[in-house]
């Protein structure tokens, strides 16, 4: 697993007083960049020039966060293929209540060629080395 703490500010919240549903995606973003910091990384280069590139994405919708909320992003488990990942996430707020839950599908990607590409084994090797 791996967790970030996020704390909801007033770009987050949309007409309903509440955090908008788009933002999800975001939070599920700012985990994987956060993830790929902590092993010296950026999801433009995971090794060997390749990057990432989302392919799909599901957001399960729980409950309501507002201003000012703490929340726990965590990246609970993943799927690994040779070309693609599935991230598994969960957002709870401080209170342990789950308020999101979602997967994204990450796509390794040479930009350079502008065509999907394989994941470096090293790359893989440090992920799962997190997530056993």
């Amino acid at each position: 697993m791996f967790t970030i703490d996020y704390k909801v500010t007033i770009s987050d919240i949309n007409y309903g007083g509440h955090m908008g549903n788009e933002r999800a995606l975001l939070l599920f973003q700012q985990a994987r960049v956060d993830l790929f910091k902590n092993l010296e990384l950026s999801e433009i280069n995971v090794g060997n020039g390749v990057g990432t590139i989302q392919k799909d994405a599901h957001v399960y919708y729980r409950g309501e966060v507002y201003l000012g909320d703490t929340l726990k992003v965590t990246i609970k488990a993943l799927e690994i293929k040779k070309s693609s990942i599935n991230f598994i996430y969960c957002v709870e707020k401080e209170c342990g209540s789950v308020v999101l839950g979602g997967s994204t599908v990450i796509v390794a990607f040479d930009y350079e060629k502008k065509r999907v590409s394989r994941y470096p084994h090293e790359f893989l090797e440090k992920l799962e080395s997190i997530f056993q």
